[in-house]
């Protein structure tokens, strides 16, 4: 099989002008650490170089670039995995599962898997209001279709939690009850407002999406580093910093754990 995404192609994108869409090689890791990633994550859940290095090798069909023509900045990336699903909602893993640990797939990538799983998307920060996101759907459902795949969903990461938790006491807000609320019919969240327009059905809330454990010393770090002004306690133990997930910390040790939401991707 040899679908048509798999060529390079050059597409002219509105306002941005000619780009290059192509699979991820694993050389491109430390590039797409430098310019994309790092910018989008914070310290404690972004993907190391080795690990995006790694998926283009374990899966390369599955991961994505756009960068410009001229210059070579890189403007988006998406990765995805391969794996088998019944279609249960309930036997859904959760993000950490499903990317393995080390999360580069070498332990959960199926080869004749029936399930795509947008597993994480970069848009450069300076793009964002692009239609990048939309494309990146566009491509990866094509994508989907010449693999024979069956699912396309990801475990979605409704990024503006964090501030909505920021503010007015919000933090003691449900993370479904946040996923739930709309405005005019659309979900207040950024991301999930845009997921929805692309036909994304929501399936199950993963609870326990992604868990960091870190030192004291480690933690204590990121709140000096990483945007000191965002971090506050809570509750005795209990730290929110700006991030869709929360804190839990203790004489030992410091734990982030956050929640996503399941949805699926139509294909047609």
């Amino acid at each position: 099989m040899n679908p048509e995404i798999l060529k390079t192609r050059i597409i002219e994108i509105k306002n941005i002008g000619p780009c290059i869409v192509r699979l991820c090689k694993p050389e491109d890791g430390p590039k797409i650490y430098n310019e994309v990633e790092e910018k989008n994550w914070p310290p404690w859940l972004s993907a190391k170089r080795e690990t995006l290095s790694g998926r283009a090798r374990i899966f390369p069909e599955g991961q994505l670039i756009i960068r410009k023509l001229v210059g070579d900045e890189i403007l988006a990336t998406l990765s995805t995995n391969r794996f088998n699903w019944d279609g249960n909602p309930t036997s859904l893993p959760s993000w950490d599962s499903a990317a393995g640990k080390p999360p580069d797939f070498s332990k959960t990538y199926i080869l004749d898997g029936n399930t795509l799983d947008m597993v994480s998307m970069n848009v450069h920060p300076e793009y964002w209001k692009y239609g990048l996101a939309p494309l990146m759907i566009e491509l990866i459902k094509e994508q989907a279709k010449a693999l024979g795949i069956t699912h396309l969903i990801g475990d979605f990461r409704p990024n503006e939690f964090g501030e909505f938790k920021s503010k007015e006491n919000n933090w003691q807000v449900d993370f479904e009850e946040y996923c739930n609320r709309t405005q005019d019919n659309r979900p207040i969240d950024g991301w999930l407002r845009n997921l929805m327009r692309n036909g994304m059905v929501p399936l199950i809330v993963d609870r326990q999406a992604m868990t960091v454990v870190v030192s004291l010393k480690e933690f204590n770090q990121y709140k000096s580093s990483y945007f000191p002004e965002k971090w506050k306690e809570v509750a005795k133990g209990v730290w929110e910093c700006g991030q869709v997930g929360q804190w839990k910390v203790d004489e030992k040790e410091a734990v982030y754990q956050e929640s996503n939401l399941w949805g699926q991707i139509p294909m047609e």
